[in-house]
């Protein structure tokens, strides 16, 4: 087991975190089921669930990818003047490059939108960060967001967790959900947040801030940065401020920082969250750091040129002919004919996040907006169009899309990917919603994969020519082949960046 994951396991064991949830994805599904963590069927489910637990009296950690954020941003919300009872932590992975997403999201930003706080440790602050979390979560009775990156799970350098100490509040009983914060109206429940909660999270900021004085150049790094900009803050002769909280940033610590250097850089990724928080530094806003993950190099050279105000330039974009080839349909895949099948129609179609993805190269499917948004993206085309759904991304969120369909008595032709796992993310096994989707669409149509390839292209198009919803299920057996290790992880998503 890699020491970033040692030092959360050590963690959660001596909090006595007794409830796990996840939903799979890179770069969190390794921790996840090293773990033992219970699958849920979306975000938003595994947060609500972990609310229960919570408000029982115990501490449960709810553990997503960056994109996952955006399905539980509801009840998080809410939670946040709602209260809690025994903590609640939502450790997110945000996938920098992006590698297995379709978009690098910083969940930092996540903090000020719920008015909840956002740590961001690096590797060997990954157990001070977690039991800092859950102290924060139970004494003040909020979930707390614990961001974390790809590189940072991934880092196999840290070392044991030694002489570590467990906050006095998380060695009593947990505490339940107390009733009594239904004296207040939702406007008085808010007040007290901003009252009591909110300067208590800055005054745990600022004693958790790390500060080393050296030269006068500084660098403000956070998260995965943090051990690149110790080497080099050390090498160059430069200061370094390492906050732990992203959200509330220690304000009082930055500001005498940045009142003792002439120059200050902002290191961290994969956004300028801190820096466009602050006036006068420098980092990716300025052009000092490139967009994408910072090198040592990167940092000496924006040190090296700080004394300039502005450095930035063109930007080279990257295309996907000038990177490395990706992973494409596996080789036997039994879907393969329905992706060909596809490529031929001319209609408009929407695929979904997972294998499908992998069929853009063919010119299988027109779009791909996010998981379980195929069904309600088609049901917006002008004519009748095409959706082509997995079964996890249909349970995810893509059956709403359905039943909206239904309920409307839109135009549109729903594909369903029926292989019982989700393949992309580690074969986790998919609930059976055949029984529900019968209800749904009585008549829709079962066809066994593989078939031939003109069998599945004249019954999309008779879909096509025939009002209302069509439903069609492809069943097959998934035969991915095992990921070499130079493709990446076998819970890697998808790699269509």
């Amino acid at each position: 087991m890699r020491g970033a994951l040692k030092q959360i396991h050590q963690a959660l064991m001596d909090v006595g975190v007794g409830y796990i949830t996840y939903v799979p994805g890179y770069p969190v599904t390794d921790l996840a089921q090293s773990l033992g963590a219970e699958i849920a069927v979306n975000e938003k489910v595994a947060f609500e669930c972990a609310l229960g637990a919570s408000a029982t009296g115990v501490r449960s950690l709810v553990i997503v990818k960056q994109l996952g954020m955006n399905i539980l941003a509801d009840p998080l919300a809410i939670s946040a003047t709602h209260t809690t009872g025994a903590g609640i932590v939502v450790l997110v992975g945000d996938d920098l490059g992006p590698r297995g997403s379709q978009i690098e999201m910083d969940s930092r930003f996540y903090g000020p939108l719920t008015e909840l706080p956002v740590l961001d440790p690096s590797a060997p602050d990954l157990y001070r960060a977690v039991t800092e979390a859950f102290r924060a979560s139970e004494e003040l009775s909020i979930p707390v967001i614990l961001r974390v990156t790809s590189d940072v799970l991934e880092d196999a350098s840290t070392g044991p967790v030694t002489g570590a100490g467990m906050p006095p509040s998380l060695q009593q009983t947990p505490r339940r959900f107390d009733r009594s914060i239904w004296d207040l109206t939702a406007k008085g429940r808010h007040q007290r947040h901003l009252a009591n909660v909110v300067p208590a999270l800055s005054e745990a900021s600022e004693s958790s801030a790390r500060l080393d004085l050296r030269g006068n150049a500084g660098v403000i790094a956070s998260g995965s940065v943090v051990p690149l900009a110790e080497t080099v803050c050390e090498e160059t002769g430069s200061s370094l401020l390492v906050p732990l909280y992203s959200h509330p940033l220690p304000m009082r610590t930055i500001e005498r920082f940045l009142g003792m250097h002439r120059f200050v850089l902002v290191a961290e990724g994969p956004g300028p969250f801190i820096e466009s928080h602050l006036k006068g530094v420098r980092g990716r806003l300025t052009g000092h750091l490139p967009c994408g993950c910072i090198r040592a190099d990167d940092l000496r050279t924006a040190i090296s040129l700080i004394h300039i105000s502005d450095l930035r330039g063109r930007v080279e974009v990257e295309t996907a002919a000038g990177r490395p080839a990706r992973r494409s349909i596996c080789e036997g895949c039994p879907f393969l004919p329905l992706y060909t099948a596809l490529s031929r129609i001319d209609a408009p179609i929407a695929g979904d996040a997972g294998c499908t993805i992998l069929s853009l190269r063919m010119g299988a499917v027109d779009m791909v907006y996010g998981l379980g948004s195929s069904i309600g993206v088609a049901s917006g085309f002008r004519d009748k169009g095409i959706a082509i759904v997995g079964d996890y991304a249909l349970a995810h969120t893509g059956i709403q899309g359905l039943i909206n369909a239904i309920w409307h008595r839109k135009n549109v032709v729903v594909g369903v990917i029926w292989n019982r796992v989700a393949a992309m993310t580690g074969f986790q096994e998919v609930f059976d919603l055949e029984p529900v989707l019968r209800a749904l669409v009585p008549d829709m149509r079962i066809v066994e994969m593989p078939a031939p390839e003109q069998e599945i292209e004249r019954i999309l198009i008779d879909g096509l020519r025939s009002p209302g919803v069509s439903l069609v299920i492809f069943k097959g057996t998934c035969t991915r082949p095992t990921i070499r290790s130079d493709e990446g992880s076998s819970t890697d998503e998808h790699g269509i960046s």
